[in-house]
């Protein structure tokens, strides 16, 4: 007989197809009987926003508790030639009777504290996680994303409540949340919450630190603090296999140039870093040879470990692990490895660039 007490475990599904995530993502709203809980730093008009949007609206009408919240900053910027109809999308749902959250932070926090958290909390029993918001475009990027189902609890719909807490509409009360205790069915939810709780990041050098042969990284932006940075290359030293993927090219062409500084350090230190070339990839996902993962919002970042609002989740399965593996080489077909010389290549005016975006790297 099943122990009522022991979590059952949970079942997981990688996409790294985004088409696929949301196509899921539908079928899951679609089956949702009590409480939806959205979180996205931006919902953009589009084919996908219009149908969850549809979607959204049905189960309101079935008397479902439907919420949906977006980060102001990430609604206004993510897409900016969709502004217009970003927040006419949000408009219509809040007209119709969905409980749209619009994430101002209140103080101490300021604007740039933004919600770069990713889920859906479907009633007990469903989440959907991880690197894309809701976008038409995210189809046409490589991304990590996850579907979670079991017995998971509320704790998608508490972090929901959390994050608006911080916000200037908030409840300041729904901010009391031992954030070190998130459990989701059998795993733990890990969060930066800014000025309160860095818990993400050190579950994320626990996963470096703790690999015995190997850790991977997949990260959009690659902009590692001292400490991290440190641990991936002392790792490497040791023998250890250090494999990272980041994105050559992200939105932010700053980035592109600061994190050359940091690649060098790492490969000089005997690890395998790829820059891929494809149009973007934009996943968030961390994992090592002893079966442990860390998988949702968050890039290997400043802004990621204690600047914006992000969860990650904490999971112990090697059959995860080795679906992740796999997807990280299938992307190697795209992505150059980086050697020492790549860098000593560079043009004296793209050192020189790459030296001015490093310095403003905090703030990047």
């Amino acid at each position: 007989m099943e122990n009522p007490r022991k979590p059952a475990i949970n079942q997981h599904t990688l996409y790294a197809d985004v088409h696929d995530f949301y196509s899921a993502l539908a079928q899951g709203l679609d089956s949702a009987r009590r409480q939806i809980s959205m979180c996205y730093l931006a919902f953009e008009d589009g084919f996908w926003a219009r149908e969850f949007a549809r979607i959204l609206h049905s189960k309101m009408k079935q008397g479902i508790r439907v919420r949906l919240m977006v980060d102001e900053l990430g609604q206004l910027t993510d897409e900016p030639q969709r502004l217009h109809g970003n927040f006419e999308i949000l408009d219509r749902l809040q007209s119709s009777g969905v409980h749209v959250d619009v994430f101002r932070p209140s103080a101490p926090l300021y604007i740039g504290n933004r919600v770069h958290a990713k889920f859906t909390g479907i009633d007990d029993r469903i989440a959907f996680l991880g690197g894309s918001n809701i976008g038409d475009y995210y189809t046409t990027w490589s991304d990590t994303n996850l579907c979670l189902d079991g017995r998971l609890g509320n704790t998608f719909h508490k972090v929901y409540d959390l994050l608006h807490g911080f916000s200037r509409k908030g409840d300041a009360g729904n901010r009391r949340v031992d954030v070190n205790n998130l459990r989701v069915g059998n795993e733990q939810l890990w969060l930066t919450v800014p000025r309160h709780s860095f818990g993400l990041r050190d579950a994320m050098l626990r996963l470096i630190r703790n690999a015995d042969r190997a850790v991977f990284v997949r990260t959009w932006y690659f902009l590692p603090d001292k400490e991290m940075l440190e641990a991936l290359c002392q790792q490497a030293e040791k023998g250890v296999q250090v494999n990272v993927l980041l994105s050559h090219r992200t939105r932010i062409r700053a980035v592109d140039f600061a994190n050359h500084i940091h690649v060098h350090k790492l490969v000089c230190a005997g690890a395998d870093v790829h820059r891929y070339m494809g149009r973007y990839m934009h996943s968030k996902a961390a994992w090592n040879d002893r079966g442990d993962a860390l998988i949702g919002s968050a890039n290997l970042n400043s802004n990621s470990m204690s600047i914006n609002f992000e969860t990650c989740l904490e999971i112990h399965d090697t059959t995860l692990t080795w679906e992740l593996r796999r997807a990280f080489y299938a992307d190697l077909a795209d992505s150059p490895k980086q050697t020492p010389e790549s860098y000593s290549k560079r043009s004296l005016t793209d050192k020189a660039i790459t030296h001015a975006c490093n310095l403003a790297s905090p703030w990047l």
